[in-house]
């Protein structure tokens, strides 16, 4: 009886030495293993980690999809902005704004507009104004305009040969020697066909030669060239001859 009861007793001692090892060998954290694989890679131990790295790769997507994107924009608009700035004058439609030297020289100044309407053709519009005297026996005083239609030859327009049609409209008061001539107050008309060629120095700066030859009928009173000179006539001339000759500084726009 004795025996039976020492061995229960030891049974009972083991026992309860045995349960703080047990409660140790849960707390011991189960060893690592080692990897290069990313987190949520690792996760296929967990029962939703196929969810999760599904989850994760499509974040991963959008993050480097949405930098990719703004970059396409950013690209896009700088060679809009390239393409602008590229866009050579030439490209453009032809305008310009000029003053012809040969008439500057006699002391006719003058402005002159042109713009293009066609692929190959443009009008000019100058205007001429002069409105003090050179000399008292000699002087031109005048305001004027000579509109043109332009046909360029070539495959750029405001570059190389062209031909026009113009017409010309002016008032005039003209001295000369022991005589004056002015209008009766029906001015000068006419036409006239020309050519001339446009010589580009730069990119927006060139120079301008034209002649043209034409019709002009003018109605004129005669003075002689005094203070408060007496009338000698009226007359009425039919005049074929030059009516436009040109050398001038071109800024194209």
């Amino acid at each position: 009886m004795r025996l039976k009861i020492r061995f229960l007793h030891t049974c009972f001692t083991l026992a309860v030495a045995a349960l703080p090892l047990g409660a140790m060998a849960q707390a011991v954290e189960k060893p690592r293993i080692q990897t290069s694989a990313l987190p949520e890679e690792t996760a296929v131990y967990n029962p939703s980690a196929k969810k999760n790295v599904a989850q994760a790769k499509k974040n991963v997507a959008q993050t480097k999809e949405k930098p990719a994107k703004e970059q396409g924009k950013a690209r896009a608009s700088e060679k809009r902005k390239k393409d602008k700035k590229t866009v050579s004058v030439s490209d453009r439609r032809y305008m310009a704004l000029k003053t012809n030297i040969a008439y500057d020289a006699i002391g006719v100044l003058n402005l002159d507009y042109e713009v293009q309407v066609h692929s190959r053709m443009t009008v000019d519009i100058p205007v001429m104004w002069s409105l003090w005297d050179a000399k008292p026996d000699k002087a031109l005083r005048v305001a004027a305009i000579q509109p043109e239609l332009r046909w360029w030859m070539g495959q750029e327009t405001g570059k190389g040969h062209f031909f026009g049609l113009h017409a010309h409209v002016g008032w005039y008061n003209l001295k000369w020697d022991d005589r004056r001539y002015q209008d009766t107050g029906r001015p000068l008309a006419g036409a006239g066909l020309s050519y001339g060629y446009k010589l580009p120095l730069s990119e927006h700066w060139g120079a301008e030669f034209t002649v043209g030859f034409g019709y002009a009928n003018m109605k004129y009173d005669t003075y002689y060239n005094i203070d408060n000179g007496a009338q000698i006539d009226t007359r009425i001339r039919h005049y074929w001859g030059p009516t436009k000759v040109g050398a001038s500084l071109v800024y194209r726009f």
